[in-house]
């Protein structure tokens, strides 16, 4: 049986208390028929982290379409964290033949082939990858901190080094963080990074600013 979901906004602006005679007035709706989803109540902490791994759950092996985080509390606000793809192209394919090398003098990532497969890359974006050959390269997200070319970049992460990894793969991405007032709803995009590989890499992160806060969590995935 199929399932149906459906997210809509109504935003009213009115000077009467029963919201009649809008003076402006939005209206929009996002329909969606997911096949994994996850509805949970978490409750979020004032010192650390609360952390979501989207793996292993309902939407191992599924795409993200939508999150919608509801902040319960009446008095507190709550900032959450994700990681987010680009709009350029996210994915870094191995380009096969030397590989790629890490670097730990300089903490330089480079295309061996001298390729352009950073030519998406940019200070400020990350590189995420699940499947360094060196296990002390994998599973991390690294800061880039500067585009020497096409083919090198520095990033912020202590690197090993390891020449010739011909079985890396990267991601880009981007951090984002929003804070979510008392009784406010955020609404997350379906480009979240999802890390399928590693162990305890959380999708989500969640901190309440002063007192233990409880929030709703939907996501929708397909």
């Amino acid at each position: 049986m199929t399932d149906y979901a459906k997210i809509s906004l109504d935003a009213v602006l009115s000077e009467n208390t029963d919201y009649s005679d809008p003076r402006v007035k939005l209206e929009t709706t996002q329909t969606l028929t997911p096949t994994a989803y996850i509805s949970k109540k978490i409750t979020a902490l004032p010192t650390g982290l609360t952390l979501l791994d989207f793996v292993p759950t309902a939407l191992t092996g599924a795409s993200v379409d939508s999150i919608i985080i509801q902040n319960l509390d009446t008095t507190n606000f709550v900032t959450v964290g994700w990681n987010s793809l680009p709009s350029v192209t996210a994915q870094i394919s191995n380009p096969g033949s030397t590989g790629f090398t890490f670097a730990q003098s300089g903490s330089t990532i480079t295309d061996n082939t001298s390729g352009s497969k950073f030519v998406n890359a940019a200070a400020g974006l990350y590189l995420h990858n699940g499947n360094a050959t060196n296990a002390a390269n994998k599973g991390k997200n690294m800061l880039i901190t500067e585009k020497v070319s096409d083919h090198v970049v520095k990033v912020a992460t202590a690197l090993t080094d390891a020449s010739n990894d011909t079985a890396v793969s990267f991601t880009l991405n981007s951090y984002n963080q929003q804070r979510i007032s008392a009784g406010g709803i955020l609404v997350i995009p379906g480009n979240i990074l999802i890390d399928a590989v590693t162990l305890n890499f959380n999708e989500i992160q969640i901190t309440a600013n002063t007192a233990t806060v409880s929030c709703n969590v939907m996501i929708f995935g397909s």
